[in-house]
């Protein structure tokens, strides 16, 4: 069965969608892992049709490519793409932090501080997939808590891209993930009321995560049925 959490009113599509986009973020399907309709398929118990559509959503979300010639692929972004990447990271989740200093309620920093929590527990027990799902969910809902719906939603993409990228181009011995400490600072100057202070902290934190990337050695693909526990 796979990991992904389903529900029973859940479409094929979405099934499939969801435990494709679950696997790419867990890092058991690698950048330029092939995605063939007809292993998928079979794999789901569904028809090519379902997959084809699954697949089209999880391009639009720029995890996967398709072209025309090759079929369809995991995202593997050059680094060139990395640079653009954390370009934008920088310039939205600086006008989130920003945004946020004097407007962030109550209940959202209390949620905050019980999501650093978790976080912090995950890499203490050495959960890294369940670390890296919750460090990515601290960026968006930063963004999300600052009121803005359209600068979430673009930064959740550029957030669900940032795995890829270690991924493709990180050190293989190397685990990266985003430290709690530097959340913690982050929010601290937030609450502090400091929005200089927690523009800095933010884009120092961005910069230790672009710092970790450098070119590697792709790995061979494996059965997808296999890596999605299907």
């Amino acid at each position: 069965m796979s990991n992904a959490v389903e529900s029973s009113t859940d479409s094929p599509e979405e099934r499939v969608y969801r435990t494709l986009y679950e696997g790419i973020l867990d890092h058991r399907l690698l950048p330029g892992t092939k995605l063939k309709e007809v292993p998928l398929a079979e794999a789901f118990g569904v028809t090519r049709g379902v997959i084809r559509k699954a697949l089209v959503r999880l391009a639009t979300a720029k995890v996967v490519t398709i072209r025309s010639q090759y079929g369809a692929s995991v995202a593997s972004p050059s680094l060139e793409e990395v640079g653009q990447i954390f370009a934008a990271r920088r310039l939205v989740e600086s006008a989130v932090v920003e945004n946020l200093v004097g407007f962030i309620s109550a209940k959202d920093a209390k949620e905050l501080r019980q999501l650093m929590k978790q976080e912090s527990h995950a890499y203490g027990a050495g959960d890294m997939r369940v670390g890296i799902k919750l460090s990515a969910d601290f960026h968006v809902r930063l963004a999300k808590y600052a009121g803005n719906a359209v600068l979430a939603e673009f930064l959740e993409q550029l957030v669900a891209r940032t795995p890829l990228i270690f991924l493709a181009h990180g050190d293989p011995g190397q685990s990266v993930s985003c430290s709690e400490h530097e959340h913690a600072d982050i929010v601290a100057a937030i609450l502090a009321g400091d929005r200089e202070q927690a523009v800095r902290r933010m884009l120092s934190h961005l910069q230790h995560l672009e710092s970790h990337v450098a070119p590697r050695t792709k790995e061979k693909g494996s059965d997808l049925a296999r890596l999605l526990g299907l």
